[in-house]
This record gives C-alpha cells, structure tokens and sequence, in this order.
C-alpha cells in the first residue's frame, strides 16, 4: 500500500517586525488559523532549531492563551491547539550562514553589481506586506503567490555570478549553505513521519524559503498544498 505524504507550505512574515500592527489584528489572527484548521493538517512544524524542540514543546503546553507576538506561537501554537495536538515539531536548523558571509555578500552587491542590486530593492519596496488595511490571510496570499515565488527565486539564483574584490564566489557560498540549510529543513521534516501511514504537515516558515522548498519536496515525492489557491 502507498501511503500519501502532503506538506502545506505557508511563507510567514515575521509578526516582531510589525509588532504594533500585529497586537491589534488578533482577530484576524484567529480569522487566519480558523482558515489553516480547515486543511485539516496531521502535524505543525515551525520554524524553530530542532535541537530546542523540547523547550519549544514545554512553552507550547503551559500557553493558555498567553502568546508572544511571533507567528510561530500566534499562529503555529494557535492551530496545533484548535486541532487539539498533543505537540508541535521544531523542525529548523539554522546552518553554516554567518552574518559576516550574509554582510559580505550585500555590500559587494550594493557597490558591484547594480543590476542584481536593483532585482533586490524591488522585492523589497514592491513586495507584500502586513499593513492594518488588509486583512491578514489577503497578506499571506500575496506573500504565497506563485509568481511573487518564482521573482523570489530569480532574485536569490542571480547571487551565483557573485565575487568579491578577491574573485571569490561569494554568491555560489552563500547559495550552497543556503541549499544546506533547505535540506536539513526537509530530512527534519521527514524524520517526523511514520512510513506506514498517511501525512498532512502544515510548515510555517520565513517566505524566502518557500522557492526552494518546493522543489525539495516535490523531487522527494511528496504533495506540496498552497493553502491559497487550491481546496482541501
């Protein structure tokens, strides 16, 4: 008997970046995780180190309500809890990236490579946001769109003809500790499933890891749901 395997993927924003904005939506907040609830997932991984999936397990047992203003515990720990899961999984690993690396590879950008510079500061101004005059499951919409995806991974793969002052390949490093990271994330993800049954995990993670997911899980075999577009 197969068995099937389903990831849905969701692209976060990061809720502490817009903290004012995000303590006033939590109606729509609710609104959100009633909407995810239907998809009926099996499990909820977060963005969270694997390695503090205990720490993470205890916060999520002794939340009564009380939420920080983060999407992993306003949103993640919201459904696991009206799904009634006895856990949630951490299921990230932050890699080999150091802020050096990632610093490096900007400023060398911004003074070298005007074009790849330009792709950047257009997904950044043009790019969707969390505003208080858009309901919050409209933002995530936008920041799921498939071709707000593919301009993500156009903009990430032009890193590739990078080089420093020294001729070093800063921009293929960069890629392929990111590529790193992005498989750790998947395996972890695997390492989670039972082989003999059906699974529905619902991920939440920082949108520019949605391009590259995808494509990891649909070479692995496994059903990838875009919770805005397609019906339960």
């Amino acid at each position: 008997m197969l068995f099937k395997k389903e990831i849905i993927l969701i692209g976060t924003f990061h809720f502490e970046q817009d903290r004012e904005i995000m303590e006033n939506k939590e109606g729509e907040i609710e609104e959100f995780v009633d909407y995810l609830s239907d998809f009926k997932p099996s499990k909820v991984a977060l963005e969270w180190e694997k390695e503090q999936n205990d720490n993470l397990n205890k916060e999520y047992k002794i939340s009564n309500g009380n939420y920080l203003i983060d999407e992993v515990q306003q949103v993640g720990f919201r459904l696991a809890k009206k799904l009634e899961h006895n856990r949630v999984y951490a299921v990230n690993w932050t890699g080999h990236l150091t802020q050096g690396e990632m610093t490096n590879l900007n400023n060398t950008i911004q003074r070298s490579y005007p074009g790849v510079l330009n792709s950047m500061r257009s997904m950044s101004e043009n790019g969707p946001i969390i505003n208080s005059n858009t309901n919050l499951i409209d933002s995530y919409r936008k920041l799921n769109d498939s071709d707000y995806v593919r301009e993500l991974e156009e903009m990430y793969l032009s890193f590739v003809l990078v080089e420093d002052d020294m001729g070093e390949r800063i921009g293929v490093n960069f890629l392929t500790k990111w590529a790193e990271r992005e498989l750790m994330i998947v395996m972890n993800i695997i390492e989670t499933t039972a082989d003999n049954s059906d699974e529905r995990i619902l991920l939440i993670i920082g949108s520019d890891h949605l391009w590259m997911l995808r494509k990891l899980f649909e070479g692995s075999g496994w059903d990838v749901i875009n919770p805005f577009i397609e019906s339960t």
